[in-house]
Order: structure tokens, then sequence, then C-alpha cells
């Protein structure tokens, strides 16, 4: 059976609240990367490119069809020599703002989102945002990664694609618990691993998060900030997850003017990240499931 929804477009979909259809990675400079390396993955998954360890190399030149994939697949196919993964996923991510575009399009030509107004104020809306119209597609593609994750069986291609972009990229956080996350690791990166495109990608997403020798133009489309900006994403993030909408509700690690705010604005600062978690009941921080190391604080 032909599957509908695209790499990218699924991706999208687990970052959605099933309730209330918010998205709070749409704007983010973070999904921008997860975006083009997604991208990417689905024309490896079309045959439109290949990859070895360091290029992207194009293959089958056949438009696929799809608005989101094709303008990405001309740029490469259009580039006078071969490039590496992390110079497309950069030169991707610099379209971002137009792909997320085409993306909530086309996820609303498909009749999975509508566009709503967020505030109305003396009869005048603010811009607007893409609404969850079916939560189906959203609850199977998340039952069908957990069911992989839980299960022992091999998952086809596209399912190691999307566990490995979701693994490396810190979107797991959105499907399964802390807990499930760190049960099941040692499964988590064994299908990660299977994935040699993904693997390639991620890979290099990895080294543009990490390296310090990143170029200027790639801190900026990374949006890499100031640690009080970091905790703000944090906090935004987290009232997207729990459905939170009043920053009184939040956990004191996360409620600024709280005497715990300020010792996660310290990790933060320390560990240079906000891939943080906090463990109510020892009292310390470590990095998200994922990260390569995990450290008290």
């Amino acid at each position: 059976m032909e599957n509908l929804l695209t790499i990218p477009e699924e991706l999208f979909l687990i970052t959605v609240n099933e309730k209330t259809g918010r998205k709070p990675f749409l704007k983010s400079r973070k999904f921008d990367i997860l975006l083009a390396a997604s991208i990417l993955m689905e024309l490896a998954l079309q045959n439109r490119i290949d990859t070895d360890i360091d290029f992207v190399i194009p293959d089958k030149p056949d438009p696929t069809g799809h608005p989101l994939l094709d303008p990405a697949l001309e740029m490469i196919r259009q580039s006078p020599r071969q490039q590496k993964i992390a110079w497309w996923l950069l030169k991707l991510a610099e379209k971002a703002g137009r792909f997320r575009e085409i993306l909530v399009a086309e996820l609303v030509h498909k009749g999975l989102l509508k566009k709503g107004k967020e505030h109305v104020f003396l009869g005048f809306a603010s811009a607007k945002y893409p609404i969850l119209i079916r939560d189906n597609e959203v609850k199977e593609v998340k039952t069908r990664i957990r069911e992989v994750i839980f299960g022992k069986d091999l998952p086809d291609f596209r399912d190691m694609v999307i566990i490995s972009v979701a693994w490396y990229g810190g979107l797991l956080n959105f499907i399964l618990t802390e807990e499930e996350i760190r049960e099941h690791s040692s499964r988590i990166d064994q299908l990660a691993k299977m994935d040699l495109i993904g693997q390639a990608v991620t890979k290099s997403l990895q080294s543009l998060t990490l390296s310090i020798l990143v170029s200027m133009r790639a801190k900026e489309i990374l949006g890499i900030k100031a640690p009080e900006e970091k905790l703000e994403d944090l906090v935004e993030e987290m009232k997207a997850l729990t459905q939170i909408s009043n920053d009184s509700d939040l956990p004191e690690w996360l409620r600024k003017g709280a005497p715990q705010y300020q010792k996660t604005l310290d990790y933060i600062r320390e560990t240079g990240t906000n891939e943080i978690v906090f463990n109510k009941t020892s009292g310390t921080y470590g990095l998200k499931a994922g990260a390569d190391q995990r450290k008290s604080f």
C-alpha cells in the first residue's frame, strides 16, 4: 500500500499535539535542520539521490511530483559539483521558511490541518497557525514507531529513517517517555544505526551542532542563542508538550522566579544545550536520552 505521507510530513506530525493541534517546533531553527535532513532522506527513499559517508550524489533525475521535494531535488541537480551532506543540510535549511510553508500547505491540502487564528484583539486576528483536523495520522505514526521500538521485528526502511532522525534529532520525547527511552535505548540505537543513509545525514547533523568550527552562517541557521533564550525555548516546548497555558503551572525548574529556575539556567550555561531533563526525585539534571553523555548537577 502506497504511503501517502512523506518523511518530512510524518516528522512534522510526530511533534503535533493530538489534543491541541499545536506544533512547538514550526518556527524553530532546530526544526529547519531536521526538515532539511528529512527531505534528503525522502529523496533517497525515492531513489532521486544517493549518499556515501560524506557526499550527496544525484541519482534518478525524474521529479517526484511533490512540491516540497522537487525544489530541493532541482537544487541538487543544478549544483555544478557534488557537495557534502553537511553543506546540503545548511543550504536546504536556508530555504526552511519556504519549505515549512509548503509542508503545512500540503498537510492542509491532504485534509490533516487547517489554518486558524491564534488571537483576536479589537476585531483583528494575529497570523494564522496550523490546527489539526484529523488526529488519526498523528496517532498512527506515533503508534507505529512505538510498536517498532517495543517489538523485535525489523522495521521497513521508512520507519528506520524516521527512528534515526527522531533519535538523533531529539524528537523521540514526543513519542516516548524518558523512562521508555532509557529502557529501550539499546533497541533504538540499534534501529537508528541500521539506516546507513540516516547515519550519514545525522552524523553531519550532529557535527554541525557540536563543532566549534561551524561557520557564522551555519550558527545563524542553527540558532545558537544565549542561555536565557535557550531556556525560554525549552519552557515553550514543555508548555506545548504538557498542554500548559499558564506559566504558574510550570514545574519549579522551569518556572521563572523559582529558586530551581536559576539552577536550570546554570546547567544550560554549563552544557551549552537546552536538550535537558530534570529528575525531581533525585534532584539532578541530565541530557535528554540519545545524547552522548549524561551529567549530574
